[in-house]
């Protein structure tokens, strides 16, 4: 049987924890790599959403200047058309009645002709 004095044991734990010490050293760097990475990450999300909100502020500023402004304008345009057209009826009409009216007359003077000859 092999006899451990209390020197060996000691000098094993001091390795252990010269290990552990020297893994933990390993631990710490990979640690601030870490959190460097997740600093940059951070960073590089706030400069996202605030070019996101510029993005949106920016759109929201096209739709108000350029849309509703172009929507307005078709919508003007759309009655000046609108009211075009009724225009264009009415003369329309009032040439469909003078046709109907030629038509009829025409009709007559033909019938009087007819008697008279």
């Amino acid at each position: 049987m092999k006899v451990v004095t209390d020197r060996q044991i000691l000098e094993a734990v001091l390795t252990e924890v010269r290990g552990f010490g020297t893994r933990m050293d390993k631990f710490e760097s990979r640690m601030d790599g870490f959190e460097s990475r997740m600093d940059r990450m951070e960073e590089r999300q706030k400069r996202f959403e605030e070019e996101t909100r510029n993005n949106f502020a920016d759109i929201k500023l096209h739709l108000e200047n350029i849309t509703d402004r172009n929507i307005s304008i078709l919508a003007e345009n759309h009655l000046n058309l609108i009211n075009k057209m009724d225009v264009s009826a009415t003369w329309m009409n009032r040439i469909m009645i003078n046709e109907v009216k030629m038509n009829a007359l025409t009709d007559q003077v033909a019938r009087l002709q007819a008697k008279s000859s």
